[in-house]
């Protein structure tokens, strides 16, 4: 920043009080007020601004560099009764290519001597000290001058050097104390570009500029989207023997932005819009080939080589993954009449006993529901398209950097007292829950929930997204009173069907889960309790015959234990399974065991019987193949010896005739064996085309 201030006092001798006057930017127009704001939970403000007008009139907006691609997408600007000139912003191009262009190239580095090198030839008014001189700049030259002061030595310095009316004269640039251009085009050009050069000290922000033109006063407005942070909630509910739950809500919000929030009207909207950043703050410049000037001359012959390269293209394929999930259904509504007062104590009788209160109580039961419903003003709930919004009803004052709990949700809800018991969370204990249903008329986000239980603190819970009269449930302490227990889950296996079709046996087996838990109530009052219970793909529920409720991976069931007694819950869940075997591929000892298994039709185990028939013949032919073809590898082998032998005995010799007979035998029997194995493939394919029709066209249960 020094060097910077330096460069501008030195070139401030170019162009005297004009050229200062050019190169320092006028007042910034005011702003236009900020009226509204819209938080979405998807990460993004919608930031709203008007203004009372009359005539013309325009406002300057500024934003952080990252900002602005989100401003260009989305600004709206609106003038009812006139015209809207074209928004002007900064543009996201390097100082020093603007400098460029402006024809006179400047940067922290650049010296007084650097910079007049550029006007050589310009005309300019000089002072030295006592002397002044005017003339056109011939150069700056480096000269080599004796060093002042003790040591002596030789330094280099910068020379101007100028034709006048004198002549040619030299004056050292450290001398200079004024120099003005004398060319009121080259002093604005200057002037541009020390402009530029100051704009590039702040390169975090930009300004966008808005221009309305018309007559008469009218309202002129101008909205856009930032990214901003998700506003966030939290609830408290109250629960009271004597009066229907209560649920505060409050959404925190925090103004990351760059200026205070005054008296801005606040709306706060549940739901996700798809919202991207793009960039077209970057300037996009297409590459152009360079052409050389064409410059007619002498032709001359040209060679063209032989093509031997060959250009393939490569064609690429993108796969596109689309993310897919399945929402969980809603929970089922409570069955008719839970939730109602079940005697003296209202909808939750004396159920609300056993939980341990931390802490000195915030106030008396009857009166804590009562005191948070007068204490605060909540917002006032709407549909906005597909979405909800929670339009905060008084104005918003909030600072910058700064952060507030606004109330949202101020309400009496719908709902029961309820244990729950989840084996895969916490096999040893249940815990104190709340069906809640929402009849608030909003639509709740999710956020951590403060139970309030006899004015005192109960516990937290934590509760997702809930639609208007949807339900769910949440939990915040253990039940001590409520002691579990789960049996190590059975499983069976029967076979329930056989049946033969098309060449299968077709068996039908019926796997079997059944689980079983019980619950000792230690308390004097009666328990409901809501057993979560995963389910398998596939599997049925048999026992009991109805589930409470289910969710896309679990059921749940309901069981009533009394005081001081033990309660248990059977449920059990079955599943079909088929397997199919290739009869004429059967193992011939599986096949025997299932004709004269007693599960099995008369119709088809006799089938089975007369499958096993053919398939034992078929078995001993192909035995008989076996040996016939272990004989045959046998005499191969000893043929092989004697032949071997052979080669070494004399032809007349008795050994040697006594081999040739043996072979002459030993062939005699090799041509018999062929003659039947001749006779047994063609049993074999005649057995095979029998079994084949025979298993083709059994059709027995």
């Amino acid at each position: 920043m020094r060097r910077m201030s330096t460069l501008w006092r030195r070139l401030s001798m170019l162009g005297g009080a004009a050229l200062m006057s050019a190169a320092t930017a006028q007042d910034a127009a005011q702003p236009i007020p900020l009226k509204e704001v819209f938080l979405f939970t998807s990460g993004i403000g919608y930031f709203q601004r008007s203004a009372e007008i009359t005539g013309n009139r325009s406002f300057e907006l500024s934003f952080r560099t990252e900002q602005v691609n989100d401003v260009l997408k989305s600004l709206v600007v609106l003038d009812p009764s006139g015209s809207i000139k074209p928004v002007t912003y900064t543009a996201n191009e390097p100082v020093s290519r603007r400098i460029r262009s402006s024809g006179i190239a400047l940067n922290q580095n650049s010296s007084l001597g650097t910079v007049l090198r550029q006007f050589q030839g310009a005309e300019v008014e000089i002072a030295a000290g006592d002397q002044t001189a005017t003339g056109r700049i011939l150069s700056v030259s480096m000269r080599s001058l004796p060093a002042s002061g003790p040591g002596g030595g030789i330094v280099q310095v910068e020379v101007l050097n100028i034709l006048g009316e004198q002549g040619l004269r030299a004056f050292p640039v450290d001398s200079l104390s004024h120099v003005s251009l004398k060319d009121s085009r080259l002093n604005r050009e200057l002037g541009e570009s020390l402009k530029l050069l100051a704009e590039g000290l702040d390169d975090q922000r930009r300004t966008v500029k808005l221009e309305f033109n018309g007559n008469g006063a009218r309202t002129v407005s101008a909205g856009y989207l930032q990214e901003t942070p998700v506003w966030k909630t939290s609830y408290r509910m109250v629960l009271d023997k004597n009066q229907k739950p209560y649920l505060q809500g409050w959404a925190l919000v925090e103004n990351t932005t760059d200026e205070d929030w005054a008296g801005v009207k606040l709306t706060l909207v549940s739901g996700r819009p798809v919202s991207f950043i793009q960039n077209l703050y970057q300037p996009l410049y297409v590459p152009r080939p360079v052409v050389q000037p064409q410059v007619s001359g002498s032709p001359t012959p040209q060679l063209f080589g032989e093509a031997v390269d060959k250009l393939e293209r490569e064609a690429q394929q993108v796969v596109q993954n689309r993310s897919m999930f399945r929402a969980a259904p809603a929970p089922a509504a409570p069955a008719a009449g839970r939730g109602a007062p079940a005697g003296p104590g209202g909808p939750f009788g004396g159920g609300l006993g056993g939980v341990g209160m931390a802490g000195k109580a915030l106030a008396d039961s009857a009166s804590l529901g009562i005191a948070l419903r007068n204490s605060v003003t909540t917002a006032v709930g709407a549909e906005r398209g597909d979405l909800f919004e929670y339009r905060i009803a008084e104005a918003v004052k909030l600072g910058k950097g700064q952060a507030a709990m606004v109330p949202i949700v101020g309400a009496a809800v719908d709902g029961e007292k309820i244990s729950i018991f989840d084996r895969n969370t916490d096999e040893k204990f249940a815990m104190h829950g709340f069906r809640l249903t929402n009849n608030t008329g909003l639509h709740l986000s999710g956020g951590p929930v403060t139970v309030l239980q006899d004015g005192g603190y109960a516990g937290d819970a934590q509760i997702g997204h809930i639609q208007p009269n949807d339900s769910r449930l949440l939990t915040y302490a253990v039940d001590l009173d409520l002691t579990p227990d789960v049996k190590e889950p059975r499983f069976q296996q029967q076979t329930v069907s056989y049946v033969a079709k098309s060449g299968l046996l077709i068996l039908t087996r019926k796997l079997r889960q059944e689980f079983e838990y019980s619950f000792r109530n230690k308390s004097a009052q009666a328990k409901d309790i809501l057993v979560q219970h995963a389910g398998d793909e596939g599997f049925k529920l048999v026992e009991p015959a109805k589930a409470e409720e289910r969710t896309a991976d679990s059921y749940r069931f309901r069981v009533t234990c009394k005081p001081n007694e033990t309660t248990t819950l059977k449920v059990v869940f079955e599943r079909p399974v088929e397997e199919r075997v290739a009869l004429i591929d059967l193992d011939l000892n599986a096949l025997s065991q299932y004709a004269l298994n007693g599960q099995v039709s008369e119709k088809l185990r006799a089938a089975l019987k007369q499958l096993v028939v053919l398939r034992r013949q078929l078995v001993d032919i192909q035995g008989r193949q076996n040996a016939f073809n272990m004989e045959i590898q046998a005499i191969t082998q000893e043929q092989t010896r004697i032949r071997g032998n052979m080669t070494q005995l004399d032809r007349n010799s008795a050994l040697y005739m006594q081999y040739v007979r043996k072979l002459t035998d030993q062939e005699t029997r090799i041509e018999k064996i062929r003659e039947e194995q001749t006779k047994l493939k063609d049993a074999e394919r005649a057995v095979m085309e029998e079994l084949r029709k025979f298993v083709d066209t059994l059709t027995a249960d």
